[in-house]
């Protein structure tokens, strides 16, 4: 239900809009076109409307999009043809099917020269044939030519409105995408200006130690003492970017570059009050045009065009000013104005001013709460039926009175006149309801793609702290150890190098999944990286376990890597370990990874609970861990600090990796003062 307990309209209701006026309008056509042409003539109205409600239905619209050229040749036939049997008995409005098909099928402007050829064709049908019954021909002549434009403009509405509001409800994920993809191309230019020039230059300096090594030791020792001072700088603008990345830009403009209006957001709004406007017009000029050809008195005429004007207006009023549930000001007063004007009129000047009674039920659908509107809607088009079953009496004697039932009509034409009415409501509730819900999908689409901004923003910083971390760690402790080595023992200086070259490659390919989010990690790599870069700190590694070279299931592969480094960094980060045990195991259906050292203080202090920027640390790792069923637990005793981790094996396979469900409000480290402490941290 809408706000206000008002009628709520879903995407399959909409669907159902054209298919309702269709069958109303043949409801309406099938006594006119049996009573013109006889039996014959109402079956082949009945099939004319075969193909418009064939391209109603999904599976139909596979079979119009297949075969689009002779269905419409056939569909133009069934429109034609039957002058040749039936001349100008056959009925009037066939050629709005033909007309809301071209708008439909065909590409614009093509689709709307076609239309209108459509119209022309009926021109040249009255220019040949002649009106079809007597009366007013200018009357005549422009109701044969604007009521097929009103109905095909109204049966395109109602199909293409469907269509959008469906397509926005099934694609509601693609501006998600797209603003994910302006927030990776964000966050790929803030790493990249806050690390990649750091490592392009620690890189750089490698390469000059590495040339400078043998002729000149003082200057490799320089270029890497830069490099190391270069890597920690890219460490902490790491720390810096994230946090301030998590503080904003807000996510609601993080894919505001997105072009909003080129996917159709606003597309079905403005076409339906268009549309809306164009039909209450078409309403409008068939009886402002009975009124004015008439030839009744002056005032009554004056009169009467007046209150098609002001119906008409207030029409407009109600649908244009109806938004989320909320009728415009005065509502309950300009509803009964609009109820109350063509039941006024009916009997006083012309029998078609009923027509403008289907718009007011539609109104009453729109505008009052749901347990009383289908209740007066039923009762504006039960008027109509009881107005037409009724005898009327002629109050204005004079020329030119169109109102000169004197005699009960017959049940063909009250059927015809319910009918007319019933499309009309379906039309004005329809176009005037399809703008909101197409207007609140868009909303809902804004907000998926807000939340998956904020998603991608959590999954950069996460990754960033786990990818990203270690790495750059790495970088500084190669740089360090390479520049004791330098004039001391050259072979091994030179190893080093050329490690610290892959390091920083391997950084930079980091960067590359982070921002992608595309990164695998194995729990073998990263031991042997874990092993090296310990070995760089001087941290002797002892590795345990069965399952050190088993292949896991790859969401258990890269969390199980993840919290390794994360265990890796923190004895670099966050102690004064010299002694590291990385135990891996198998136990049933699940596998275990252990990371344990000694480098906690003696009388550590107590946790002050000071975030550190940028962390992302064991809160995160526990919520990626718990994704797959398993538990993390941390603990500290003896001086000695454990990080564990258990996953179970079973159902891993069905949980796609870079979806691990980031943690508000984490923390680097939750232990950060027990574990004393850091080596980059005694950095100037």
């Amino acid at each position: 239900m809408d706000a206000g307990g008002r009628i709520a309209l879903t995407p399959g209701l909409a669907a159902a809009f054209p298919v309702a006026f269709l069958l109303l309008t043949l409801l309406t056509r099938l006594g006119n076109a049996v009573y013109w042409s006889g039996p014959g003539g109402g079956v082949v109205l009945t099939g004319l409307f075969v193909l418009p409600l064939l391209y109603t239905m999904p599976w139909g619209r596979a079979l119009w999009a297949r075969h689009r050229g002779p269905l419409l040749a056939v569909q133009a036939a069934l429109t034609y043809a039957p002058l040749l049997v039936f001349g100008q008995d056959w009925i009037t409005i066939a050629p709005a099917l033909l007309a809301g098909l071209l708008l439909l099928t065909v590409a614009a402007p093509a689709s709307w020269l076609l239309f209108g050829g459509v119209i022309a064709l009926e021109a040249v049908r009255v220019a040949v044939l002649g009106v079809p019954w007597p009366g007013n021909d200018a009357a005549i002549v422009i109701w044969m030519l604007v009521a097929p434009a009103n109905s095909g403009v109204a049966f395109f509405g109602l199909v293409r409105l469907a269509d959008l509001v469906t397509a926005l409800h099934a694609a509601r994920t693609e501006l998600a995408v797209l603003a994910v993809g302006e927030e990776r191309r964000r966050s790929t230019e803030l790493l990249r200006a806050a690390v990649g020039d750091h490592l392009e230059r620690v890189a750089g300096r490698a390469r000059d130690a590495l040339g400078a090594l043998a002729r000149s030791p003082d200057v490799a020792r320089e270029q890497l003492a830069a490099a190391g001072r270069s890597a920690r700088r890219a460490l902490e603008q790491v720390r810096t970017a994230v946090a301030a990345d998590r503080r904003g830009p807000p996510a609601d403009d993080a894919g505001g570059e997105v072009d909003q209006h080129r996917h159709g957001v606003d597309v079905a709004p403005r076409l339906a009050r268009l549309t809306l406007a164009v039909v209450l017009a078409a309403y409008a000029a068939i009886l402002m045009t009975n009124v004015l050809v008439s030839g009744g008195r002056t005032v009554a005429i004056g009169a009467a065009a007046a209150s098609i004007a002001l119906v008409a207006a207030l029409q407009l009023h109600h649908s244009f000013r109806w938004r989320a549930g909320q009728p415009p000001r005065g509502w309950r007063w300009t509803l009964a104005v609009q109820t109350l004007l063509p039941f006024a009129w009916f009997p006083a000047y012309d029998w078609n001013v009923l027509t403008l009674a289907g718009p007011a039920a539609g109104s009453a659908l729109l505008l009052l709460p749901r347990r009383w509107a289908w209740t007066a809607a039923a009762a504006i088009l039960a008027g109509v039926a009881v107005a037409w079953s009724l005898p009327v009496l002629d109050l204005y004697y004079g020329a030119g009175n169109r109102a000169v039932y004197v005699v009960a009509t017959d049940n063909a034409t009250v059927l015809y006149q319910l009918g007319a009415a019933a499309t009309g409501a379906i039309v004005v509730y329809g176009l005037s309801r399809l703008p909101d819900l197409a207007e609140q999908v868009a909303a809902a689409r804004r907000e998926l793609a807000r939340a998956a901004v904020e998603r991608e923003r959590q999954r950069v910083a996460q990754d960033t702290h786990d990818l990203l971390g270690l790495g750059l760690s790495a970088v500084a402790l190669k740089s360090d150890l390479a520049g004791r080595l330098v004039g001391r023992d050259e072979d091994r200086a030179r190893a080093e190098l050329d490690a610290l070259l892959r390091l920083t490659a391997r950084a930079r390919a980091d960067i590359r999944a982070v921002t992608t989010g595309e990164g695998d990690l194995s729990v073998s790599a990263e031991l042997a990286a874990a092993r090296d870069v310990l070995a760089s700190a001087g941290v002797a590694t002892e590795l345990r376990g069965t399952a050190a070279g088993a292949a896991l299931p790859p969401p258990v592969d890269g969390v199980l890597a993840t919290v390794l480094r994360e265990g890796v960094t923190n004895v670099l980060r966050h102690s004064a370990a010299t002694r590291c045990v990385i135990e891996l195991t198998t136990d049933g259906g699940s596998v275990g990874l252990r990371v344990r050292n000694d480098g906690v203080r003696a009388n550590p202090p107590e946790p002050t609970g000071r975030q550190r920027p940028g962390g992302n640390g064991l809160p995160n790792l526990s919520a990626r861990v718990a994704a797959l069923g398993g538990r993390l637990t941390t603990h500290a005793d003896g001086g000695h600090f454990e990080l564990a981790a258990t996953v179970p094996l079973a159902d891993a396979s069905d949980v796609r990796r870079g979806e691990d469900p980031p943690a508000a409000g984490d923390r680097a480290h939750s232990l950060d003062e027990v574990v004393g402490g850091t080596v980059l941290d005694q950095e100037p």
